[in-house]
């Protein structure tokens, strides 16, 4: 179903256009993105349900999640063969359910290697599939694109310069802004959530973020912790954790008592926690893209399994593994990743910044430049839109 329909036509409320549809998010911020797609189409095609993996947002978008997406969710090889059961009896059951004429129509969010394995099946039952936020196959694996250009339909990107790189294989990519820019509240008062975080005046606010999943907080988190004791030892700081909404706090705060620490914790409230901080220990991923959006400077730490590390540097296609040096093409936050990521190099790294006034307001100055490039909001609506427009020519053949 991977020929894509040329032309464009205004929304239209059509009932029943579609009757289920098969919705993939195996990541946190996978199931944020696809719970606020699936409000729009909702509104767009009356009559329509949703189903598959995903988290407490689908849920409460009105999807019905068959597998909870923390249960699959897995970072590096280890990771990813611990949870090798579920993963398989997942894709075992989606495969059947799409086999026997279940839905009508397949909706994925970024998550390859599970995600790729339901298009080629949905492909091969006719049915049209969209990939609303795209894997970064231009980072690594590339190879993999032949197979979105033989079974998506429509996919989705968050990047400007990915909708080239798409297109130019042979896949129906569009560019229509960075839902992230959805969730997020521009207007955070960040004097009124320091003194909700209990920061003096002049105080440093240095804020911890170790990640969503248990296997990368439980390698990075501890290094973090660590690094703060050197950090306290030279410079006053206050600390708080974000905890995100995927974790456990209790966790987080057992962990961190094992190490000697009894950390301020924060959780649901990331974004606003950033946007009060002076500098971050960030790990790499969604949250550097976020706490680009709100102009904190950081150094991106990150580990992985060792052999998971090796295998993503040989398949790698980029320089870089952070965000905003992504977006930027060169590095305007440092990078400590696996081996260099040690509690004494990311203290001596945030010292240079906590330090020196001068040098964080310069990298705020960098990440607030990449703003422009993420879009204009919205970008949920107009995927939703997208899709029903392609919905609707299909039907009319």
């Amino acid at each position: 179903m991977a020929d894509a329909l040329d032309g464009s036509m205004k929304p239209l409320l059509l009932r029943p256009l579609v009757g289920k549809i098969l919705v993939v998010a195996g990541e946190d911020s996978g199931d944020m993105y696809m719970g606020r797609l699936i409000g729009h189409l909702s509104a767009l095609l009356e009559g329509a349900s949703f189903e598959g993996i995903g988290g407490q947002r689908m849920r409460e978008a009105g999807a019905v999640t068959l597998y909870d997406s923390t249960a699959l969710s897995s970072v590096g090889l280890a990771s990813a063969m611990k949870k090798m059961g579920v993963f398989t009896s997942a894709l075992r059951d989606l495969k059947s359910r799409i086999a026997s004429g279940e839905y009508d129509a397949v909706i994925l969010v970024d998550y390859p290697d599970f995600n790729l394995r339901i298009a080629k099946a949905a492909d091969k039952a006719g049915l049209p599939v969209f990939y609303y936020v795209a894997p970064q196959f231009w980072a690594w694996r590339r190879g993999r694109v032949k197979i979105a250009s033989e079974c998506v339909d429509m996919m989705f990107v968050v990047f400007p310069f990915e909708e080239d790189f798409y297109k130019g294989r042979s896949v129906n990519a569009q560019f229509l802004g960075h839902p992230i820019l959805d969730e997020l509240d521009f207007n955070v008062d960040r004097s009124a959530i320091r003194a909700q975080l209990g920061v003096r005046p002049n105080e440093l606010l240095l804020g911890l973020v170790p990640g969503s999943r248990r296997g990368e907080v439980e390698r990075i988190y501890p290094d973090m912790l660590n690094a703060v004791r050197i950090i306290r030892a030279n410079k006053p700081v206050k600390v708080v954790t974000m905890c995100a909404d995927s974790m456990d706090e209790d966790y987080i705060r057992k962990l961190a008592s094992t190490h000697g620490e009894e950390p301020q914790i924060v959780k649901g409230m990331t974004w606003n926690a950033m946007n009060a901080c002076d500098f971050l220990l960030c790990k790499s991923g969604t949250s550097t893209l976020q706490a680009t959006l709100a102009g904190t400077p950081m150094v991106v730490v990150y580990k992985a399994d060792a052999f998971s590390y090796l295998l993503a540097r040989l398949l790698s296609h980029v320089k870089w593994a952070a965000i905003p040096n992504l977006l930027a093409g060169r590095e305007i936050v440092p990078e400590l990743l696996q081996w260099k990521a040690t509690p004494q190099a990311v203290a001596a790294t945030a010292l240079a910044y906590l330090t020196d006034p001068a040098k964080r307001e310069e990298m705020k100055k960098e990440l607030g430049k990449l703003r422009a490039g993420l879009g204009e909001r919205g970008a949920s609506h107009r995927a939703a839109v997208s899709i029903t427009e392609f919905l609707t020519k299909l039907k009319r053949g």
